[in-house]
């Protein structure tokens, strides 16, 4: 389905966000807000490559223990959240145009009594755009080392296959590479501030899946070495994909 070359995404140099870090958060958010601002001109997704560092920081951060930060988890809870992006880019634009939240979804109500969200609309961010959370993520994984570029097509068809049933959601990884928790709790857990956060830095929600899949390219250059650039591309994909699906209400953190 998605038979084509992964690159990383080019870009021109950014302001590091540690360096632009004040003693006020808040005065630090609203210059750095101001500079990508200024430089949107030039770089449209210059707000998705500022936050994406940004927010593997602030993950790095809130994911490190004493015995230091598991890749895996940090993998998949940030492939989690771009997953969780993906429809909220789409629940966002349906709103702008003033739509109800819903309507540019296939919605489908299953026997757990939840609803669960396909089709185009949501498909593109996560896995056929040139700049996808799949595209961006199978480009670093590429960059990394990865030399057979796992098929997303199986993860799909697990996901349509278990939804609604204990299974689904649950990554499909090897016994000795489990996460510390599950996608939804990541999405729980940390989706109110990264919403923030990419809120601010890319006005334009498109770009939010963007960055959330810069945010996975950046962690895995930093992992290089640590884990196989093919599995973190798994552990990435087994987490967005079904959580691109959940429904946890309207639009918000």
């Amino acid at each position: 389905m998605f038979k084509k070359l992964f690159g990383r995404l080019k870009s021109e140099p950014v302001p590091s966000a540690s360096e632009l870090r004040a003693a006020d958060p808040e005065r630090w958010e609203a210059e750095l807000v101001q500079r990508i601002a200024e430089m949107s001109g030039k770089d449209p997704l210059i707000g998705a490559k500022v936050g994406g560092k940004e927010v593997a920081e602030r993950m790095m951060a809130a994911m490190k223990t004493e015995r230091g930060i598991h890749v895996e988890s940090i993998l998949g809870a940030l492939g989690s959240l771009a997953g969780y992006a993906c429809q909220a880019s789409v629940r966002a634009r349906a709103r702008a145009q003033g739509l109800d939240e819903r309507a540019l979804f296939v919605c489908a109500e299953c026997t757990d009594g939840k609803v669960y969200f396909f089709g185009d609309d949501l498909n593109r961010p996560l896995a056929e755009d040139q700049h996808s959370v799949w595209s961006i993520a199978a480009g670093g994984a590429q960059v990394t080392g990865c030399r057979d570029i796992p098929d997303p097509d199986d993860v799909f068809a697990h996901a349509a296959a278990t939804v609604g049933s204990p299974e689904f959601g649950l990554p499909r990884l090897p016994p000795e590479h489990p996460l510390h928790d599950t996608p939804r709790n990541y999405v729980e857990a940390f989706w109110p501030e990264v919403f923030r956060l990419a809120s601010k830095f890319c006005p334009a929600p498109e770009h939010w899946p963007v960055l959330l899949g810069l945010a996975i390219q950046e962690i895995m250059l930093q992992a290089k070495g640590a884990i196989d650039p093919c599995l973190a591309l798994k552990v990435v994909m087994e987490c967005a994909i079904p959580m691109s699906k959940i429904d946890r209400g309207p639009l918000a953190g």
